[in-house]
């Protein structure tokens, strides 16, 4: 059996404790970052639209009523933004998310929405201006 001394288990825990906050606070916290914007399809705030920041890691969110969005995202740098619209069906208390309305043009990181650069701390980017495809048109057939 191991007898420690009272001081040698207190001096243990403490280093143990401040170890834990570094760790817990550590790098994470300063290099947070926050995007703001506002997606726009046919220059209309639209709701609902998925916007994914492809960067060191891969960020999601959805815009609000009024094509606002807001995320966090784990590390500044650049970022391909790519996005899709999914019709929505709702059928009692089930909502159902339907096929992409902007039929894929966005979706596509080698041909995004946009690219940016994110800082760390708050960054407030231009709106997100999408251009709903015509009825039978995908990137498949069509080049923007």
């Amino acid at each position: 059996m191991i007898f420690l001394r009272r001081s040698s288990i207190k001096r243990a825990w403490s280093v143990l404790a401040v170890a834990s906050l570094v760790f817990a606070s550590g790098c994470k916290e300063s290099s947070t970052c926050t995007a703001s914007g506002k997606v726009l399809v046919d220059g209309q705030p639209a709701e609902g639209v998925y916007i994914v920041f492809h960067g060191a890691d891969q960020s999601t969110t959805r815009s609000n009523s009024d094509g606002s969005f807001s995320l966090d995202i784990n590390a500044p740098g650049d970022s391909i933004v790519t996005a899709f619209w999914p019709t929505i069906t709702i059928k009692g208390v089930e909502t159902i998310e339907g096929p992409d309305r902007l039929r894929g043009f966005y979706r596509d990181a080698s041909h995004p929405a946009t690219r940016v650069t994110i800082q760390a701390g708050q960054n407030d980017l231009p709106p997100i201006s999408l251009t709903n495809p015509a009825r039978g048109k995908s990137r498949a057939n069509v080049r923007r």
